[in-house]
Protein backbone atom coordinates (compact mmCIF):
# COMPACT_ATOMS: atom_id res chain seq x y z
CA UNK A 1 0.00 0.00 0.00
CA UNK A 2 0.83 3.72 -0.31
CA UNK A 3 0.95 5.78 2.84
CA UNK A 4 -2.39 6.65 2.68
CA UNK A 5 -3.54 2.92 2.52
CA UNK A 6 -4.18 2.57 -1.37
CA UNK A 7 -3.91 -0.69 -2.24
CA UNK A 8 -0.70 -0.98 -5.03
CA UNK A 9 0.03 -4.64 -5.15
CA UNK A 10 -0.53 -8.18 -3.66
CA UNK A 11 1.34 -11.65 -4.30
CA UNK A 12 -0.02 -15.41 -4.70
CA UNK A 13 -0.72 -15.93 -1.51
CA UNK A 14 -2.93 -13.02 -1.05
CA UNK A 15 -4.87 -14.28 -3.65
CA UNK A 16 -5.30 -18.01 -3.06
CA UNK A 17 -6.23 -17.26 0.28
CA UNK A 18 -8.88 -14.65 -0.11
CA UNK A 19 -9.74 -15.25 -4.30
CA UNK A 20 -9.16 -11.58 -5.44
CA UNK A 21 -7.01 -10.65 -8.15
CA UNK A 22 -4.94 -7.96 -8.48
CA UNK A 23 -7.78 -5.37 -10.79
CA UNK A 24 -10.19 -6.70 -7.67
CA UNK A 25 -7.96 -3.96 -5.30
CA UNK A 26 -5.55 -2.00 -7.15
CA UNK A 27 -5.94 1.42 -6.57
CA UNK A 28 -8.80 1.10 -3.69
CA UNK A 29 -8.53 1.80 -0.49
CA UNK A 30 -7.39 -0.76 2.22
CA UNK A 31 -10.75 -0.36 3.90
CA UNK A 32 -12.64 -2.30 1.30
CA UNK A 33 -11.20 -5.69 2.98
CA UNK A 34 -13.08 -4.55 6.61
CA UNK A 35 -16.42 -4.94 7.42
CA UNK A 36 -18.60 -2.41 8.08
CA UNK A 37 -18.70 -2.31 11.90
CA UNK A 38 -14.90 -1.90 11.49
CA UNK A 39 -15.24 0.64 9.30
CA UNK A 40 -17.66 2.53 11.36
CA UNK A 41 -15.16 2.30 14.19
CA UNK A 42 -12.21 3.81 11.24
CA UNK A 43 -10.05 0.37 11.98
CA UNK A 44 -8.24 0.79 8.51
CA UNK A 45 -7.66 4.43 9.19
CA UNK A 46 -6.39 3.59 12.86
CA UNK A 47 -4.14 1.04 11.28
CA UNK A 48 -2.59 3.19 8.62
CA UNK A 49 -2.06 5.72 11.02
CA UNK A 50 -0.33 3.37 13.61
CA UNK A 51 2.05 2.67 11.24
CA UNK A 52 2.95 5.58 9.91
CA UNK A 53 3.62 6.92 13.94
CA UNK A 54 5.57 3.66 15.31
CA UNK A 55 6.74 2.07 12.01
CA UNK A 56 4.02 -1.28 12.45
CA UNK A 57 1.42 -2.23 13.75
CA UNK A 58 -0.43 -6.01 14.44
CA UNK A 59 -4.37 -6.61 13.98
CA UNK A 60 -6.88 -9.44 14.38
CA UNK A 61 -10.19 -8.86 13.17
CA UNK A 62 -12.89 -10.04 9.80
CA UNK A 63 -11.28 -9.82 6.20
CA UNK A 64 -13.92 -9.79 3.58
CA UNK A 65 -12.87 -11.91 0.74
CA UNK A 66 -14.00 -12.29 -2.58
CA UNK A 67 -16.76 -14.16 -1.90
CA UNK A 68 -18.12 -11.68 0.29
CA UNK A 69 -17.42 -13.85 3.06
CA UNK A 70 -15.81 -12.72 6.90
CA UNK A 71 -12.51 -14.53 7.53
CA UNK A 72 -11.04 -14.08 11.37
CA UNK A 73 -7.41 -13.09 10.19
CA UNK A 74 -4.30 -11.59 11.97
CA UNK A 75 -1.97 -9.38 10.30
CA UNK A 76 1.10 -7.06 10.50
CA UNK A 77 1.58 -3.86 8.65
CA UNK A 78 5.22 -2.48 8.51
CA UNK A 79 6.57 0.47 6.83
CA UNK A 80 9.17 0.36 4.64
CA UNK A 81 11.55 2.69 3.22
CA UNK A 82 13.61 3.23 -0.11
CA UNK A 83 15.50 5.59 -1.68
CA UNK A 84 12.45 6.95 -3.64
CA UNK A 85 9.00 5.54 -1.54
CA UNK A 86 7.71 4.90 1.20
CA UNK A 87 5.13 1.55 1.37
CA UNK A 88 3.08 0.18 3.68
CA UNK A 89 3.39 -4.10 3.44
CA UNK A 90 0.98 -5.92 5.39
CA UNK A 91 1.18 -9.64 6.01
CA UNK A 92 -1.89 -11.45 6.40
CA UNK A 93 -2.47 -14.98 8.22
CA UNK A 94 -5.82 -16.64 8.04
CA UNK A 95 -6.71 -17.90 11.28
CA UNK A 96 -10.61 -18.45 10.69
CA UNK A 97 -10.49 -22.28 11.96
CA UNK A 98 -8.29 -21.64 15.14
CA UNK A 99 -11.43 -18.53 15.79
CA UNK A 100 -13.89 -21.66 15.82
CA UNK A 101 -12.37 -23.50 17.71
CA UNK A 102 -11.53 -20.86 20.64
CA UNK A 103 -15.68 -19.99 19.94
CA UNK A 104 -16.63 -23.47 20.75
CA UNK A 105 -14.25 -23.41 23.63
CA UNK A 106 -16.05 -20.36 24.99
CA UNK A 107 -19.20 -21.35 24.12
CA UNK A 108 -18.75 -24.68 26.91
CA UNK A 109 -16.71 -22.64 29.15
CA UNK A 110 -19.11 -21.67 31.67
CA UNK A 111 -20.43 -26.21 31.37
CA UNK A 112 -17.13 -27.29 31.52
CA UNK A 113 -15.82 -24.99 34.63
CA UNK A 114 -18.72 -26.24 36.47
CA UNK A 115 -18.19 -29.42 35.89
CA UNK A 116 -14.92 -29.80 37.43
CA UNK A 117 -15.74 -26.65 40.19
CA UNK A 118 -18.01 -29.28 41.19
CA UNK A 119 -16.57 -33.00 40.63
CA UNK A 120 -16.48 -33.28 44.19
CA UNK A 121 -20.15 -33.03 44.61
CA UNK A 122 -21.26 -33.65 41.20
CA UNK A 123 -22.46 -37.54 40.03
CA UNK A 124 -20.53 -37.54 36.41
CA UNK A 125 -22.04 -40.52 33.96
CA UNK A 126 -20.56 -41.24 30.48
CA UNK A 127 -22.57 -42.46 28.24
CA UNK A 128 -22.47 -43.89 24.46
CA UNK A 129 -24.73 -43.47 21.82
CA UNK A 130 -26.67 -46.40 22.81
CA UNK A 131 -27.07 -45.00 26.05
CA UNK A 132 -24.85 -47.89 27.79
CA UNK A 133 -22.34 -46.66 30.43
CA UNK A 134 -18.74 -45.77 29.72
CA UNK A 135 -17.35 -44.48 33.05
CA UNK A 136 -18.46 -43.07 36.51
CA UNK A 137 -17.01 -40.68 38.88
CA UNK A 138 -16.73 -41.68 42.71
CA UNK A 139 -19.62 -38.67 43.45
CA UNK A 140 -22.10 -40.80 41.22
CA UNK A 141 -21.34 -43.76 43.73
CA UNK A 142 -22.10 -41.53 46.81
CA UNK A 143 -25.33 -39.46 45.51
CA UNK A 144 -27.13 -42.69 44.18
CA UNK A 145 -25.92 -44.80 47.65
CA UNK A 146 -24.05 -47.36 45.78
CA UNK A 147 -21.85 -50.15 46.85
CA UNK A 148 -20.20 -51.00 43.68
CA UNK A 149 -19.24 -49.07 40.10
CA UNK A 150 -21.66 -49.53 37.60
CA UNK A 151 -20.18 -51.75 35.16
CA UNK A 152 -18.98 -50.90 31.85
CA UNK A 153 -21.61 -51.06 28.95
CA UNK A 154 -24.52 -51.36 31.91
CA UNK A 155 -27.82 -50.17 30.67
CA UNK A 156 -29.60 -46.92 32.62
CA UNK A 157 -32.46 -49.18 34.21
CA UNK A 158 -29.76 -51.71 35.09
CA UNK A 159 -28.03 -49.06 37.64
CA UNK A 160 -29.36 -50.38 40.84
CA UNK A 161 -30.90 -47.03 41.78
CA UNK A 162 -34.97 -46.23 41.38
CA UNK A 163 -33.84 -42.72 39.85
CA UNK A 164 -32.30 -44.34 36.72
CA UNK A 165 -35.79 -46.53 35.94
CA UNK A 166 -37.48 -43.43 35.75
CA UNK A 167 -38.96 -43.02 32.31
CA UNK A 168 -38.52 -39.66 32.21
CA UNK A 169 -34.65 -39.72 32.95
CA UNK A 170 -34.17 -41.65 30.31
CA UNK A 171 -36.43 -39.49 27.81
CA UNK A 172 -34.38 -36.38 29.20
CA UNK A 173 -30.58 -38.50 28.25
CA UNK A 174 -32.50 -39.36 25.04
CA UNK A 175 -33.31 -35.83 24.10
CA UNK A 176 -29.66 -34.22 24.71
CA UNK A 177 -28.35 -36.75 22.26
CA UNK A 178 -30.71 -34.79 19.72
CA UNK A 179 -29.37 -31.17 20.82
CA UNK A 180 -27.39 -30.38 18.58
CA UNK A 181 -24.87 -29.65 21.72
CA UNK A 182 -27.16 -27.38 23.51
CA UNK A 183 -26.78 -27.44 27.48
CA UNK A 184 -29.71 -27.01 29.07
CA UNK A 185 -31.03 -28.13 33.26
CA UNK A 186 -33.97 -30.42 34.08
CA UNK A 187 -35.15 -30.97 38.37
CA UNK A 188 -35.63 -34.75 39.44
CA UNK A 189 -36.74 -35.34 42.73
CA UNK A 190 -34.69 -38.13 44.32
CA UNK A 191 -35.45 -40.27 47.33
CA UNK A 192 -32.90 -41.25 49.83
CA UNK A 193 -32.18 -44.17 51.15
CA UNK A 194 -32.84 -42.67 54.60
CA UNK A 195 -36.45 -41.37 52.36
CA UNK A 196 -35.43 -37.86 52.42
CA UNK A 197 -36.53 -36.30 49.38
CA UNK A 198 -34.14 -34.26 47.30
CA UNK A 199 -33.93 -32.23 44.15
CA UNK A 200 -31.09 -32.87 41.84
CA UNK A 201 -30.45 -30.69 38.61
CA UNK A 202 -29.61 -33.19 35.79
CA UNK A 203 -27.29 -31.65 33.14
CA UNK A 204 -25.39 -32.89 30.25
CA UNK A 205 -23.40 -32.36 26.97
CA UNK A 206 -22.19 -33.83 24.05
CA UNK A 207 -18.31 -34.38 24.26
CA UNK A 208 -17.50 -36.01 20.93
CA UNK A 209 -17.91 -36.49 17.63
CA UNK A 210 -20.95 -35.54 16.14
CA UNK A 211 -24.51 -36.77 15.16
CA UNK A 212 -23.22 -40.24 14.44
CA UNK A 213 -22.35 -43.70 16.54
CA UNK A 214 -19.53 -42.28 17.68
CA UNK A 215 -21.09 -39.34 19.82
CA UNK A 216 -20.76 -39.67 23.55
CA UNK A 217 -22.41 -37.89 26.57
CA UNK A 218 -21.82 -36.24 28.94
CA UNK A 219 -24.60 -36.14 32.36
CA UNK A 220 -23.84 -34.06 35.05
CA UNK A 221 -25.88 -34.35 38.00
CA UNK A 222 -25.88 -32.85 41.78
CA UNK A 223 -28.17 -31.82 44.04
CA UNK A 224 -29.53 -28.35 44.06
CA UNK A 225 -28.58 -26.04 46.84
Amino acid sequence: MDTQGFILNMNEAFHLRFGYLLEDLAGKHLSVLFTEKDKAMNKPETEVQNVLRYGSANDENYLINRQGHQVWVTGESVLIKDEDETYIVKVVHNIHAQKQLERFLLQSHEFIETVFESVDQAALLILDSRLRVIKTNKAFLEIFELDNPVAQGSRLTEIDHPFWHNPEVKQQAVSYLTMNNKTTEKIFDLKTKSGVMKELAFRAKLIEGTIDAERKLLIMVKFVS
